[in-house]
Order: C-alpha cells, then structure tokens, then sequence
C-alpha cells in the first residue's frame, strides 16, 4: 500500500480565526465572542453583589462552569438556574448554554 495525499484545492487554506473557530466547535469550546459577552456583562448578569463572588471558570459542550466562593451561593445558584441559563442564552443570542456546573472554592 503507498502513500497518496488526498485530493484538495492548491488553494484550501483557511484564515486563522476560521480555523480558531473550527477547534473551538471540535473541543466542544464556547467561540470567544460568547464568552466576551457574557464577561462583558457579567455583574449585569447576576447583579453586582453576586457577581463579586462568582468567576466564570469555562463554558465546555454548552455546560457553564462557575466557581462560587460561598456554598450559599451554590445553592443560589442552583435554585435560579433555569432563570440564568434563559438569560445568559439570550444575552449571547442563541442556545448556548445547556446546563449549569458550580465549583465551590474555598
């Protein structure tokens, strides 16, 4: 059996930020414009008193992880989740987030 490349265009080259976009889908990774927003709008989000003790950790296969440095805020957290995953989808413009994970750091 011999090598044979596979059959391309000379011209199939792709852009950086395309090709950022691409991996970030295959890894099951938020684009950065999901994640900026929801950095951009994070005390908006959850209101400033909860926003200083919550950090968005990641958001991986539409789950976002936050890490909580109370487990009152936990629990919060877990009470409203149907409210800030519908309001973090719709600040983001799309069904972006499944389901919620917390991290309690102490």
């Amino acid at each position: 059996m011999s090598w044979e490349p596979l059959s391309s265009p000379a011209d199939h080259t792709h852009g950086i930020a395309e090709t950022i976009e691409t991996l970030h889908r295959r890894l099951g990774l938020a684009c950065s414009d999901v994640l900026g927003t929801l950095e951009d709008n994070w005390v908006g989000l959850l209101g400033a008193e909860l926003a200083s003790h919550c950090v968005l950790e990641s958001v991986r296969n539409q789950v976002l992880v936050i890490s909580v440095d109370d487990p009152a805020i936990a629990d919060h957290l877990k009470w409203s989740r149907t409210e800030l995953l519908g309001a973090a989808n719709a600040l983001t413009g799309g069904e972006n987030f499944t389901d919620l994970k917390l991290k309690v750091q102490r």
